[in-house]
């Protein structure tokens, strides 16, 4: 549950920073805007990849707790027995809507434990992915227009567009 209320707030926190990050870019001119792109695509890793990484890490070790919690089970009662997600986890997040807790319900707490483990595993890396794609955009425009407004008080003309 906890994982859940954290990549819900992920996915909220990135909205505003991806409306502030296309605002700062819309403000670039045409060869302020190449300039970043040619920045994002050499320097940075594609989002895409980052969140394949993010979610291959969040399965490994979402994994080895699964291994450790049902060897231990194992071991002390002697059988292993991989039920529901809705019985393992009894903490769910309500939204109050109707519709959003039914689907909630039937789509990921009514599901296999793995899958369920699998699919806020997917929710995470998406979130955490889209927060910090948009906080790197939000940095490298950052410091584009810092350099860039020092160049041009040291040349001590505009630039042109």
């Amino acid at each position: 549950m906890v994982f859940h209320a954290i990549a819900i707030w992920l996915l909220v926190a990135s909205v505003p920073l991806w409306v502030y990050r296309w605002v700062v870019y819309v403000g670039l001119n045409a060869r302020e805007r190449a300039i970043f792109r040619r920045l994002v695509t050499s320097r940075a890793e594609s989002a895409f990849r980052f969140g394949a990484r993010m979610f291959g890490f969040l399965v490994v070790l979402a994994s080895a707790v699964m291994l450790l919690v049902y060897t231990l089970r194992y071991l002390k009662q002697g059988s292993i027995e991989i039920g529901v997600f809705k019985q393992t986890v009894r903490g769910r997040l309500y939204s109050g809507m109707d519709p959003v807790d039914q689907a909630l319900n039937s789509y990921h707490y009514e599901q296999s434990l793995p899958i369920a483990v699998l699919t806020t595993c997917l929710l995470l890396s998406v979130a955490f992915t889209l927060v910090a794609a948009a906080l790197r955009d939000i940095s490298i425009l950052g410091r584009l227009r810092r350099k860039l407004k020092k160049l041009q008080t040291r040349l001590g003309t505009e630039m042109p567009t």
